[in-house]
């Protein structure tokens, strides 16, 4: 028996309709359906009925909520321990050896946060450029056929720095690290005393929803992502050594990570507790208001407040 040739990883972070269209039935592919909601919706946050109903050939559900997510940390979502990553990914046919690609149906965020989670491990992982929507309206395959899941093993790893906890997170803010908020721009700018608002002082706003295009999912051109870009205050063409991205709970911020590197601004990591971990402690300050674009990134704007006493976890 011959040995299978292995599947290239395409260039980048992403992948368009046409190359998963024409390499759908290589053995070497997982494809994940990572379709759900925004933490604030009353509905359930991940869509099992709609891919129970329809979804792209071959593919396999994931919770985003619950797989790839320690489930005991005290802030949500958080990325899971090494031992808890294995488990899942075996039991979704995920093994050393295959490229994963992953879709969804909002802004790309969840499919962005699973990918992010499976190359924090060492994994190959690309997100479907424009995921279900442009999928099914282009015409391509769909299916209500269940997937047979492979029986695979992922041995335990060690997370790679593409994940900051706070500590992380503190110094590289010490270090002068450029920090990029992906929150919707109102949040970000905020209002002291409206719990949820404000940024981390000296963050710079990009907000996901600018960085996709709503109504097909697809990433904005390169042309429209350098202008936001050079407009929070990074130049493209000499960008900081650092760059982390954050958001509200450690999701959207992996939008914003594939949009920066599609410009050619690399990202050395995602604050995986984010606003949500960041405010939750009142001793710690909250800038309000648009970051000064001549501010150094670790210096703290100058409209400060302690952080409300109360704040809701449900924002990307």
């Amino acid at each position: 028996m011959q040995p299978t040739t292995p599947l290239e990883p395409p260039q980048g972070l992403l992948v368009d309709t046409a190359w998963l269209d024409q390499h759908l039935n290589e053995p070497q592919l997982r494809i994940l359906d990572v379709r759900g909601r925004h933490p604030s919706s009353a509905l359930p946050a991940a869509k099992r009925a709609e891919f129970d109903t329809a979804h792209v050939p071959g593919a396999v559900f994931v919770d985003w909520t619950r797989d790839f997510v320690n489930q005991e940390a005290v802030v949500p979502y958080q990325l899971a321990e090494p031992d808890q990553f294995a488990t899942d990914a075996a039991a979704l046919g995920i093994s050393d050896r295959e490229l994963v690609v992953t879709y969804d149906d909002y802004y790309g965020i969840h499919a962005a946060r699973v990918a992010w989670a499976l190359r924090c491990y060492g994994l190959e992982a690309r997100v479907l450029d424009g995921g279900w929507r442009t999928w099914t309206e282009e015409g391509h395959a769909t299916t209500a056929e269940p997937t047979d899941v492979p029986s695979t093993m992922v041995r335990a790893r060690t997370q790679t720095p593409l994940r900051l906890s706070l500590d992380d997170f503190e110094r590289a803010r010490l270090r002068g690290a450029v920090v990029v908020d992906a929150r919707p721009r109102h949040l970000y700018l905020g209002e002291p005393g409206l719990a949820g608002t404000g940024h981390i002082p000296g963050a710079l706003a990009l907000p996901y929803q600018e960085l996709v295009d709503g109504a097909t999912g697809l990433f904005q051109s390169p042309a429209a992502i350098r202008r936001l870009v050079v407009a929070a205050g990074i130049d493209p063409d000499a960008p900081a050594a650092e760059v982390v991205a954050t958001c509200g709970i450690g999701v959207s911020a992996t939008v914003a990570l594939i949009a920066l590197e599609l410009v050619g601004v690399r990202v050395s990591g995602v604050y995986d507790g984010a606003w949500t971990e960041w405010s939750a402690d009142p001793a710690r300050p909250v800038a309000y208001g648009q970051t000064p674009r001549s501010a150094a990134p670790h210096t703290l704007a100058r409209n400060l407040s302690p952080a409300p006493a109360a704040v809701s976890p449900g924002v990307s």
